[in-house]
């Protein structure tokens, strides 16, 4: 499958419904921005979408990555 050659070197963990979550790519980060983010979808949620959605059609990943860990921060679902 095409999204195992984005995957992440450094897979986030986030914790969603009570459960540490690890995402590894960014169609999985992407997944979890549109159907389960728990927080408001303010400006760094947009952008991790739009970041993580260039990366499933090709784009470096690297930037996804980063989009999707501040995004994370921001809604305090990241998990160090």
């Amino acid at each position: 499958m095409l999204d195992t050659i984005h995957a992440w070197d450094r897979p986030i963990t986030i914790k969603l419904n009570g459960n540490a979550t690890v995402i590894g790519t960014p169609a999985q980060a992407r997944n979890v921005l549109l159907m389960d983010w728990p927080a408001e979808r303010g400006d760094k949620h947009k952008i991790a979408s739009d970041i993580c959605l260039a990366a499933m059609e090709g784009a470096a990943p690297e930037p996804a990555w980063l989009a999707f860990m501040e995004a994370a921060i921001e809604a305090g679902i990241f998990v160090e």
